[in-house]
């Protein structure tokens, strides 16, 4: 399935507050054209740093989106901070955990991008949208500093059984 990603405007402070996979192949029904001013959704673009742990330079490229399906396998989980599975459960992949920055107008949904994480061929523009950025634990703030470590980047795991 072709898709990017998609959310709010990283400095709106209304509108949908999870990602989207959306086609790259849209079908319109009945539309107005022209910008209303109701409102949006944006293409998502990954705002951290370029940190080694990725296989690929992904800061300021465009997020394609993926499904995980696994045909035999019924249940899907991610896990954050680990990047292992439960005894009895698959590891479809692992990488970060990754979210709108906690300073921006718009809170999103986490999301677990692996670690050999893709980019929209073509996209290196600083467009902007909705961002990325990597997960690190605030511990002291109602997140034990054991076993967390503060200022540590979270991983994460998906999971089937």
């Amino acid at each position: 399935m072709d898709s990017v990603m998609g959310s709010e405007y990283y400095t709106h402070t209304g509108g949908g507050s999870n990602y989207l996979c959306l086609t790259n192949n849209p079908i319109y029904d009945k539309y107005e054209s022209g910008w209303q001013g109701t409102a949006a959704i944006y293409g998502v673009e990954y705002q951290s740093a370029s940190f080694p742990w990725f296989k690929n330079n992904i800061k300021n490229h465009d997020a394609p989106c993926a499904v995980c399906y696994v045909r035999s396998r019924g249940s899907q989980i991610m896990i954050p901070a680990t990047n292992k599975c439960p005894s009895g459960w698959t590891r479809e992949y692992h990488g970060y955990l990754m979210t709108s920055h906690y300073d921006h107008a718009h809170s999103s949904e986490y999301v677990c991008v692996d670690v050999d994480a893709e980019v929209v061929p073509g996209t290196h523009a600083d467009t902007n949208g909705a961002l990325l950025y990597v997960v690190q634990g605030d511990c002291g703030h109602g997140l034990p500093c054991k076993p967390y470590i503060h200022g540590y980047e979270l991983t994460c795991v998906v999971c089937t059984k």
